[in-house]
């Protein structure tokens, strides 16, 4: 009885380690000799991963650049130019010259691109003919730019000098770049060796409106309609001294109001200063 006990005990374990050991689905087939063979089907399992495990993956050195760049912050800040339209560097009016290097030269120095230019064609021994072009800047008070064509005859004791200008300006009150124009003429007569007359006049016209901007009016530096004459006495050869007076139009008082002058002169065989 034991012994049959023990021997069932041992066929049912042997069968359930055998279907332990085979796989769940099986193909059976009969070969040539008639005998069944148990084959079994292997499965394809199919990992799914999602895709945001692999895809939105970033390396560490990555994270720690990025976390850095967010914590930076500037030195220094932009800020806007509070200076009027005219007296910005990327003015047409303030920057007659297109250059790369034009605002870095501005922010060093406001007058960077001034110039003053002359260039004399002689005719003949008493005709020339000459052109000046001039820029000036006055920070906070605007700048001009001026083109002078004219004419010098000398014959004898006589100079005379005639011509022309046109030009534009600028000044805080004027939004756009004003445009002036206008004429010129200089006599110079010399006495004897000592003494000098001159006498000079103007005519200047301006844009629409441009005749009421105060800063354009008072200015000197300006071109204005006047007239005016003076006498010149050198003391030595190289050393004298000049008077006169001119008057100039003001325009609020619509009148010609006389400015006097008491001016040094300087003389040399090839250079000459005093008033022109």
């Amino acid at each position: 009885m034991k012994r049959g006990c023990l021997l069932l005990m041992m066929i049912l374990s042997g069968i359930y380690f055998v279907q332990a050991q085979t796989p769940a689905e099986l193909t059976y087939t009969v070969n040539k000799e008639g005998k069944i063979k148990a084959i079994p089907k292997y499965r394809t399992y199919e990992l799914a991963i999602p895709a945001y495990s692999y895809k939105s993956y970033t390396p560490s050195s990555k994270m720690d650049m990025e976390m850095n760049l967010q914590k930076f912050v500037p030195e220094s800040r932009l800020s806007l130019d509070q200076r009027p339209m005219d007296m910005q560097v990327l003015s047409d009016a303030y920057r007659p010259f297109f250059d790369i290097y034009a605002p870095m030269m501005r922010a060093v120095s406001p007058t960077a691109f001034d110039f003053r230019e002359t260039a004399i064609v002689p005719i003949n021994n008493n005709v020339a003919f000459f052109t000046t072009g001039a820029q000036y800047s006055w920070p906070g008070m605007g700048g001009q730019t001026t083109i002078n064509p004219g004419m010098i005859w000398r014959r004898a004791n006589w100079t005379i000098t005639g011509g022309g200008f046109a030009g534009r300006f600028y000044t805080p009150f004027n939004p756009h770049p004003g445009y002036m124009a206008g004429a010129n003429l200089q006599v110079r007569y010399d006495v004897n060796e000592r003494i000098a007359l001159r006498t000079w006049g103007q005519y200047a016209f301006y844009g629409e409106g441009e005749g009421y901007n105060p800063f354009m009016l008072m200015s000197p530096f300006y071109n204005h309609t006047s007239v005016g004459g003076a006498v010149e006495f050198m003391l030595n050869d190289n050393f004298g001294i000049g008077g006169g007076v001119n008057y100039e139009y003001n325009p609020h008082r619509r009148r010609m109001e006389p400015q006097y002058q008491l001016f040094p002169v300087f003389r040399s065989k090839s250079i000459k200063i005093g008033v022109w």
